[in-house]
């Protein structure tokens, strides 16, 4: 036999001796999973060794027992025979080496296994210091609120913090609500506009956890909720007005501040030369003088039907006050005095009058446009109730939030008109920034001192509205200017999204309880990971969620104009989500092959069928969620 002893060797010469050599003797102290007979193995030398260290243990140098000695010394001879029964039967030897070069040729699959693996348990013991938020979906007029939530969502967990989104209006509530209360331990808990004050969760939350809530509508509209908060609340207002509001008249609430909104674009935009929309405005309507009747019917012909007429002459006349600041002038006016919780009261009997002027400008506004001549494309409820002789200047389109932010995307001008927010930003103002398109909007204190008016945006007054047509009339005949606007709103408007607002919140969050809530790393979303308490609740959760895309399908996607492929990946990532979070706790709830095979089109036009096959899946498997949940069990043979 040959001996070669593996010293003095650059890397090539030692694989060259390898490959060369039919056996590798190691009889060192292997003090770890050795490289050298790993590499040898691998070579196609048979491996002999002792069972020191690392080399005692199969899980390291896995060959078989007859190839490891205990005690060399005493084992000369069996050494000796061995090694010249490789040298004469070196094929047979060799074949049983084979599962210890498989062994070796996966290590580094199982090495990269075993980083991720660890990876996950640090995460995990990452996650475990991580703060918890729970928010909470509602439902309202303005079908765009759930957004607000959804992007509150990403943008926490963006700044380190787990989520867990509950829509407060699910058929598993409150149950639902409670459990998941129960399950996690939350640091932050938000809503809108107080619907957690329904369900008393100032009391079903430890003493510690900071209650979040975001008013897009003036505070008297929720008094009910308000007057349920404590010390460990904090009010996020719309308006500065708001915010004041809060701080004077519901003083139970641990702090009060100012954030303004945002909002939401299309993913996909189209060039501004090809939008087909000149104006459009997403927003519902009411008669002004319908509203009116029914504050006079409310307060009769009296004293109070006259203080009603003077507030409603002055709300109009003197567009740049809020109605507490109206109903502050009347009671002047006629030399009366009351207590603040009096003036609240009276705010939250007069809260039409606001209502009033909010719709009577709308009005008002729309009037002066369409009988310029300027056609206008409106989303929203209420317009086939506009009685104009210049109405064929309506064009009315079906659909919600989604379809409208769709449109929005494909208009040049939006028209803003302020639901009576006197020192604030509106949602349709961010909205069209965000799409690229000129946002015109009447004055607020806030928009005037934060934007610059005919460079970011057009901003006109509420006692100057005959201007107006003009204005528009320049923009639309002069698009390169209105580009320019256009992409400078954009540009500015980038400081001004959900994220911005989001993290300020929570940074207002940090300075009144002092806490630490913004972390390094992303939070996740513990929603995908709830086990339900029971069956009940998760059928219900999971039907309602069904229901849910069905109806954005029907009432929203179908009434758009074209479905496209942005459409349809929209819907299969809410399916995905649905899957993800509902598949493993729940049988049977895919979409199906059929439905799968159309849901895979990828057209610039995609057919209407298409989504309303996605919706009548998901009605059919909401359906059957909720037999079950009756204990009975649709019969059929039908197939998606």
């Amino acid at each position: 036999m040959n001996w070669v002893p593996l010293e003095s060797m650059n890397e090539e010469q030692m694989v060259l001796v390898m490959q060369a050599a039919k056996v590798y003797v190691d009889f060192g102290h292997h003090p770890g999973k050795d490289r050298i007979p790993r590499e040898a193995a691998s070579c196609g030398c048979c491996i002999i060794t002792n069972r020191k260290g690392s080399a005692a243990f199969q899980e390291d140098v896995p060959i078989p027992d007859e190839y490891k000695f205990e005690d060399v010394h005493t084992s000369y001879e069996k050494i000796v025979d061995l090694l010249q029964d490789i040298c004469v039967h070196y094929e047979s030897h060799s074949k049983k080496f084979e599962g210890y070069r498989k062994f070796i040729a996966g290590e580094k699959e199982r090495f990269k296994k075993d980083v991720e693996n660890m990876m996950e348990i640090l995460q995990e013991e990452f996650n475990m210091d991580k703060k918890n938020v729970l928010l909470i979906k509602t439902v309202s007029r303005y079908g765009s609120i759930n957004k607000y939530v959804e992007e509150w969502a990403s943008a926490i967990r963006k700044m380190g913090c787990n989520t867990f989104v509950l829509d407060g209006y699910s058929l598993a509530q409150p149950e639902l609500c409670r459990y998941v209360i129960s399950r996690y331990k939350f640091d932050v808990v938000m809503d809108v506009d107080g619907i957690g004050c329904e369900w008393g969760i100032t009391n079903a939350l430890p003493p510690e956890v900071i209650y979040g809530i975001y008013l897009c509508d003036p505070p008297v509209t929720i008094t009910k909720n308000l007057i349920k908060t404590d010390k460990r609340t904090i009010v996020f207002s719309c308006d500065k007005h708001f915010r004041d509001y809060v701080s004077r008249f519901f003083p139970m609430a641990g702090a009060s501040e100012f954030i303004p909104l945002s909002g939401s674009a299309y993913p996909e935009q189209i060039p501004y030369h090809e939008r087909d929309m000149d104006i459009i405005f997403t927003g519902t309507y009411q008669e002004p003088e319908a509203i009116k009747k029914q504050l006079v019917s409310k307060f009769g012909q009296g004293a109070l039907g006259v203080f009603l007429n003077d507030m409603l002459e002055d709300i109009i006349v003197n567009s740049q006050y809020t109605l507490a600041e109206c109903l502050s002038r009347t009671l002047k006016k006629y030399g009366q005095e009351v207590s603040d919780a009096d003036f609240n009261e009276l705010v939250d009997e007069f809260w039409q009058v606001d209502f009033y002027s909010r719709f009577y400008y709308r009005d008002k506004i729309i009037r002066v446009l369409t009988e310029a001549g300027l056609k206008i494309h409106v989303f929203g409820q209420g317009w086939e109730n506009f009685q104009s002789e210049y109405k064929e200047n309506i064009i009315i389109h079906e659909g919600g939030s989604y379809a409208a932010e769709k449109a929005l995307a494909n208009a040049r001008i939006a028209l803003n008109i302020m639901p009576w927010f006197k020192d604030a930003f509106q949602e349709r103002i961010a909205a069209a920034m965000l799409s690229r398109v000129v946002a015109v909007t009447d004055e607020s204190k806030y928009t005037v001192e934060n934007f610059e008016d005919d460079k970011e945006l057009l901003i006109f007054s509420l006692k100057d509205i005959e201007s107006l047509p003009g204005r528009i009339r320049y923009l639309l005949s002069h698009p390169e200017e209105a580009v320019q606007i256009a992409e400078n709103g954009y540009q500015k408007v980038q400081n001004h999204t959900w994220y911005h607002r989001t993290r300020d919140m929570l940074r207002k969050m940090e300075e009144n309880f002092g806490v630490t809530l913004i972390q390094e790393g992303e939070g996740k979303e513990l929603e995908a990971e709830l086990e339900y308490p029971n069956s009940r609740v998760i059928r219900l959760d999971a039907a309602y969620e069904l229901y849910k895309m069905a109806d954005l399908v029907d009432n929203d996607l179908l009434k758009a104009d074209k479905l496209s492929v942005t459409d349809v990946e929209f819907l299969t990532e809410k399916f995905a989500n649905f899957a993800g979070r509902f598949g493993k706790q729940l049988t049977g709830t895919e979409l199906g092959d059929t439905v799968q095979k159309y849901m895979d089109i990828r057209k610039k036009e995609i057919p209407k069928y298409v989504a309303e096959l996605f919706s009548m899946r998901c009605k059919a498997l909401a359906g059957e969620l909720l037999l079950e949940e009756k204990g009975l069990k649709l019969q059929t043979d039908a197939a998606f």
